[in-house]
């Protein structure tokens, strides 16, 4: 977890300071994510708690070595940094990777109800709603955090704010590919006095069309993904372990009920690893 306590991390600013100029994106990457963090007090939380990381994890490698492993003191303080230097900076990446995964979570929960909220959209203004009130509607509606984005741009424009500049607003903090192509196609529509149904069914056509062809490049991408699963899963730990046996009669190699279930292990590592990526190469696509 995160310590963000300001009065922990208040000597750490200098180097937040100077590690956020380092990471130009984290601050857009932070609005985006909607965590509430001036981008130097986050870039000095995540040095804080990668330097507490090391500090753990250096110690007990240290201790482990130099206690239980009997190594030389020299050699278990050298092992003890390499491992800790190693793992914190490890967790400081993921840490200042952190908002940028937030983000991306908050696109795809946006790409699950857009579609459906542009159809809504497209059927209030074919009513003669005006364009407001629809956008109302649909920050009321139950759409999830695309309901949330309209509700900011109705917000915006109860404040005096231009209507295509609340949508270009709108545009610029989310990072659904889809949600910001539909919201400048609507804004060039309103600039041009154009239809707005005839521009809102073209942003639904081709929405669906991109979504299908995003399904079928995984479905065809899966056949390779399933290939590789099974070799992995099944293949290569019936053949290795037929080879161990075998080797074993010839080599004198010893092969125990360890080295089984060391095998197992791996197997079932590699297995849930390759699940896991397939999963995230899944389009987040509904219609």
């Amino acid at each position: 977890m995160l310590t963000s306590s300001k009065s922990v991390v208040r000597p750490f600013f200098g180097i937040g300071k100077f590690l956020s100029k380092l990471h130009s994106g984290l601050n857009f990457d932070l609005k985006e994510s909607d965590l509430d963090f001036k981008v130097e007090h986050y870039a000095a939380a995540a040095f804080f708690n990668s330097f507490i990381y090391f500090l753990i994890f250096f110690v007990l490698i240290f201790l482990l070595s130099f206690k239980i492993a009997g190594r030389e003191l020299v050699q278990s303080l050298v092992f003890g940094l390499a491992i800790g230097l190693g793992l914190s900076l490890l967790f400081f990446i993921v840490l200042l990777r952190y908002p940028k995964i937030l983000a991306g979570k908050k696109a795809e929960e946006v790409d699950k109800t857009l579609l459906y909220a542009l159809k809504d959209l497209l059927l209030q203004v074919s009513s003669g709603v005006s364009l407001y009130n629809a956008f109302v509607n649909i920050a009321n509606a139950k759409y999830g955090l695309v309901s949330k984005e309209f509700k900011l741009a109705a917000q915006e424009i109860n404040t005096g704010i231009a209507m295509d500049k609340a949508l270009e607003n709108m545009a610029v903090r989310t990072r659904s590919a889809y949600l910001r192509r539909s919201l400048w196609q609507l804004v060039n529509t309103l600039k041009a006095g154009a239809s707005l149904k005839g521009a809102l069914r073209t942003i639904i056509d081709d929405l669906t069309r991109d979504q299908r062809s995003k399904i079928k490049d995984y479905a065809r991408e899966l056949n390779l993904w399933a290939l590789i699963y099974m070799l992995f899963a099944v293949a290569i730990p019936t053949l290795g372990v037929t080879m161990l046996v075998v080797l074993s009669g010839f080599a004198g190699f010893g092969v125990n009920a360890g080295t089984f279930f060391f095998l197992v292990i791996v197997a079932i590592f590699v297995q849930v690893v390759i699940i896991g990526f397939i999963k995230t190469r899944r389009p987040v696509v509904q219609f």
